[in-house]
């Protein structure tokens, strides 16, 4: 007798007609776990958005896709990550500049829709490449400045095209899977900005692609009721997860914060390219 595994986990099996104990009990340990790695992953995400940019808030979706699939995953996360933008933005509504906004906006708008068209018959494999890819280089340009262009200004270095381009990358990834973040860290890490004025600009790039991939979403059937009641649940985990990171940042001295962030833009961008080459 066979049972469509609703969870698409490797610990699922088809129960036996002898043995609907065994059946239950398994099903009720992967039900456990999956809201357990759920809260842990919707944690991370909210201390990541406001403590640390976003840096390591791309771990949530692969942890609970193998329980619900990849696009239930995204669909349940995409209001819990726009409740914890607006927390972020509020937190550092006085550290924005527009001016370090508006050459992304144009790349993330294209991204997000073109992402979206691809979202059904495009193998996310090669946009996690890329992404991996560009933090690598990233990395690459802060560790030998001459790969940047030695003696250049960050500002001057990072002209309109550059922009719109990681605005574009992270709106993709963005969509497929809420990995957006790699491409902003790498236009906002080559800037001279202050900790807080990181994570401002982090919050606001957030948002604004969060906003537009409603629409998206919407239109995909992600968004629905089906989901609605996890992600409901999920609603304290955002103001805490966002008060904890907030609450590590304080803590953090702003030379140890931007170390911190290389690494984790390094550990982000080697997971998305290990995803990429070994599933």
């Amino acid at each position: 007798m066979n049972i469509r595994r609703k969870h698409c986990c490797s610990i699922y099996r088809a129960p036996s007609v002898d043995a609907p104990f065994v059946y239950f009990s398994l099903r009720a340990v992967v039900d456990l776990t999956f809201i357990l790695i759920t809260v842990v992953g919707v944690l991370i995400t909210g201390i990541s958005k406001s403590g640390f940019g976003g840096g390591i808030g791309v771990v949530a979706v692969p942890m609970m896709a193998p329980f619900i699939g990849g696009e239930k995953a995204i669909g349940i996360l995409l209001p819990i990550l726009l409740l914890m933008d607006v927390l972020t933005i509020r937190i550092y509504r006085h550290y924005f500049s527009w001016r370090l906004l508006k050459p992304v906006v144009p790349g993330i708008v294209i991204g997000i829709f073109a992402g979206a068209a691809l979202l059904d018959v495009v193998d996310e494999r090669g946009v996690q490449a890329i992404i991996g890819l560009m933090g690598i280089w990233v990395l690459a340009q802060r560790r030998w400045p001459v790969l940047g262009g030695a003696g250049k200004q960050p500002d001057a270095a990072s002209g309109p095209l550059k922009a719109h381009f990681l605005g574009a990358l992270g709106g993709v990834g963005s969509v497929l899977a809420h990995a957006g973040a790699a491409p902003m860290q790498a236009y906002y890490l080559t800037q001279k900005i202050s900790k807080d004025y990181y994570l401002g600009q982090m919050a606001v790039a957030f948002g604004v692609m969060n906003a537009i991939k409603l629409i998206p979403y919407g239109y995909l059937g992600l968004l629905n009721p089906e989901i609605g009641t996890l992600t409901l649940l999920l609603i304290p985990l955002a103001f805490i997860g966002t008060w904890l990171g907030r609450w590590l940042s304080k803590r953090v001295d702003s030379v140890l914060f931007f170390r911190v962030m290389m690494v984790l833009l390094a550990v982000n961008s080697v997971y998305l390219l290990g995803r990429a080459l070994i599933g």
